[in-house]
């Protein structure tokens, strides 16, 4: 059954909030701001929650009415033009949570994600044929080609038009102890050697000798937007995708003290792929 949820996308949301943000340094009240912006505070008051629509056009008068830095204002009228998320969403959101329908919103505006991946290869780091054997063996029962649809999607999305940028960590022992069809592994390996060579992306592994370290606790990711100072941090586990309870920043710093280099990965990657060709 479809979920009902009445919560505006959090595009829209997050919108508001910054506008909400930039009124309150003004130190302009609701009724201030709109007869400073010629407009009516009901409707100012509703955008500000999300729930009121507004054009790219009004957003950029608003801001150019508060006197708002160009970088700031930029992002935010652009923002606007993605109210509800991005479009491929649409086709999927009847069937989702509306906090899962935020959180992969929030992950179309990400043009850098850290990505850490233990236990499974992280989802935005996975090939079609490693996709399809998760999805196959997924508890409850999905349906694969839907659930496909929607990471291609994912994958493929380019925020703001332009490539994103993946930086990408995996538990080496996790690597050699999968298990699975070794040619499902072998195309898996592949795709995670073929990923630097948009010349933005990097893969890192942690040695499988490591043992206890900070990201024992499970698969994350790191969340970053051009011109501005967010982060948001997005956990994945047995129930499936959530947000982080606190920021994972510091974390991911620390399992990056224990990787391998790029290219000491590359080579760890290699030799892995062609021991499995030899099974």
């Amino acid at each position: 059954m479809p979920v009902d949820y009445r919560a505006p996308n959090i595009n829209a949301r997050s919108l508001g909030q910054h506008l909400r943000r930039i009124r309150e340094i003004l130190e302009l009240s609701y009724s201030d701001a709109a007869s400073h912006l010629g407009v009516n505070a009901d409707w100012l008051a509703r955008v500000e929650t999300g729930f009121g629509p507004v054009t790219p056009a009004q957003v950029a008068e608003i801001l150019d009415a508060y006197g708002t830095p160009r970088h700031i204002r930029d992002v935010l009228v652009d923002l606007a033009s993605r109210p509800e998320g991005p479009p491929w969403l649409a086709h999927h959101v009847g069937r989702m949570k509306a906090l899962v329908r935020d959180i992969y919103t929030v992950e179309s505006e990400s043009s850098l994600v850290h990505t850490f991946g233990i236990g499974r290869i992280p989802e935005l780091a996975r090939c079609e044929e490693y996709a399809r054997l998760v999805f196959e063996h997924h508890i409850p029962e999905v349906d694969v080609e839907q659930e496909w649809d929607l990471l291609r999607s994912r994958q493929q999305h380019r925020p703001g038009g332009e490539p994103r940028t993946l930086d990408v960590i995996l538990d080496g022992f996790m690597l050699e102890h999968h298990g699975g069809p070794p040619d499902v592994l072998r195309a898996q390996l592949t795709h995670l050697l073929d990923l630097p060579a948009d010349g933005r992306s990097t893969v890192r592994v942690i040695p499988p000798d490591t043992g206890v370290h900070a990201g024992i606790n499970g698969s994350f990711d790191v969340l970053e937007y051009p011109g501005l100072p967010d982060r948001i941090s997005i956990v994945h586990t047995a129930l499936g995708i959530d947000a982080a309870q606190a920021d994972l920043w510091d974390t991911w710093h620390r399992i990056e003290e224990v990787t391998l280099t790029p290219e000491d990965s590359r080579t760890y990657l290699t030799d892995l792929r062609t021991t499995l060709a030899e099974q």
